[in-house]
């Protein structure tokens, strides 16, 4: 189980289609705010009933506690690029994501088409107008693009098209050059991707997170068992 749950904890709930996306819809109209990491406020002993709740129709009350905690665990390690790829394939069983925010980030703003971010003391880290480009991809991400060039390691982004009004959270990556966002296992960013939720979060939107989240990785695992 560990194993199904960390692929499909990366690649399910981060990577939920939020197709009430409307095409042609500028993405970063539909995410005006500011956003801080989402595992660090799904982790918090207040969410933890809401937890058990979510994960105990899937896996049994007897299971409930471990399912919660090592869901959790598995999208909180701060290990990530080649260093990841090398450990995740001598143990494939250990596999897991960073989720955090990188680059000295800990909240992130959008306001019209400026992304911005700052510190842990309110410093801010990069501040940049973005563009979107016309990117075809895989994975569904909707790239933007700064003509700065002092913008380094926020260049690039990449957003899932999740918004709080669809999925209750932002998934999302960035980087200085275009072809380390292409894929969560290969380059220099391999085994990342960042999660937010809005700043000012409702009760109602984190917990239908955690449902969401519940429901988006262990429904999966039922399924291909």
């Amino acid at each position: 189980m560990k194993k199904v749950l960390a692929v499909l904890m990366s690649v399910c709930m981060l990577l939920t289609a939020a197709s009430a996306f409307a095409e042609g819809e500028d993405y970063l109209s539909t995410i005006q705010g500011t956003y801080v990491e989402l595992f660090p406020e799904l982790a918090k002993e207040a969410y933890h009933q809401t937890w058990v709740d979510a994960v105990t129709p899937f896996v049994g009350a007897e299971h409930a506690e471990d399912t919660v905690a090592y869901m959790l665990s598995s999208c909180m390690v701060e290990t990530y690029g080649p260093e990841a790829a090398a450990a995740y394939e001598v143990n494939p069983d250990e596999t897991r994501f960073d989720c955090y925010f990188l680059g000295g980030m800990t909240k992130m703003n959008v306001e019209g088409n400026r992304i911005s971010g700052v510190d842990a003391e309110g410093n801010e880290v990069f501040s940049h107008e973005y563009t979107l480009q016309n990117i075809e991809n895989e994975n569904g991400f909707i790239f933007y693009k700064t003509d700065d060039a002092d913008a380094g390691m926020f260049t690039w982004f990449a957003f899932s098209p999740d918004t709080m009004a669809t999925t209750w959270h932002l998934e999302f990556r960035y980087a200085e050059d275009e072809a380390d966002l292409a894929s969560w296992f290969t380059g220099n960013y391999c085994y990342w991707n960042a999660a937010g939720i809005a700043e000012n979060y409702t009760e109602e939107e984190i917990t239908s997170a955690i449902e969401l989240f519940a429901t988006e990785n262990l429904s999966a695992e039922d399924d291909a068992a």
